[in-house]
């Protein structure tokens, strides 16, 4: 990564809610996303939130760099019907390397906040990326063939262990620093 970017730094994405970025369009394989509500859905709101960070880190890249998310706290604050025009506006609150850290806003053209948050981002080489997934890629079982019409006892039907998650207490550290959201209108 390139020197140059700065604390302070600030980014602007602006956004029309499409139609089909909704809560039931989120994880239609869902039954819990399918009974949604018809509104821009929190994890669309995050990739929002996402792209005026990664256009702001953008310039600074070197030739093979991209960039990968490492951090996202965010509290959607109002509802976003389809047809709404939206302004993430992201500013850099810290750069330590290749890690930069922002305060992101996103508000309608009222000025009414949507959500707010912070975001993390770290700059990879593309290629070592691309290698580490290759060979995590290689790694994941092969799926069980397709089941036959009516078959209950093939190998798909056998019993699956739950892989236990790693024990890694958070009880003891503090939450992350939560920029607070401020009813103003975001001015590029």
């Amino acid at each position: 990564m390139r020197p140059g970017l700065m604390i302070g730094a600030r980014h602007v994405v602006r956004y029309t809610v499409p139609v089909h970025q909704t809560v039931p369009d989120l994880l239609p394989a869902l039954a819990e996303f399918r009974r949604g509500q018809p509104v821009f859905a929190t994890g669309f709101m995050v990739g929002l939130m996402e792209a005026p960070c990664m256009a702001a880190v953008y310039p600074y890249l070197e030739p093979g760099e991209v960039t990968v998310g490492t951090l996202i706290n965010m509290t959607h604050l109002s509802a976003s019907p389809p047809g709404t025009p939206l302004a993430a506006e992201a500013r850099a609150v810290a750069v330590d390397g290749r890690s930069v850290r922002f305060a992101v806003v996103v508000a309608d053209a009222a000025g009414e906040i949507a959500a707010a948050g912070e975001h993390g981002l770290r700059v990879v080489d593309a290629a070592r990326f691309r290698d580490r997934l290759a060979a995590k890629q290689a790694q994941l079982p092969r799926p069980d063939p397709s089941p036959l019409p009516g078959d209950t006892h093939g190998p798909h039907h056998r019993p699956r262990t739950l892989q236990r998650w790693p024990d890694r207490s958070f009880a003891h550290s503090a939450p992350p620093a939560h920029p607070a959201p401020s009813r103003q209108p975001i001015n590029s």
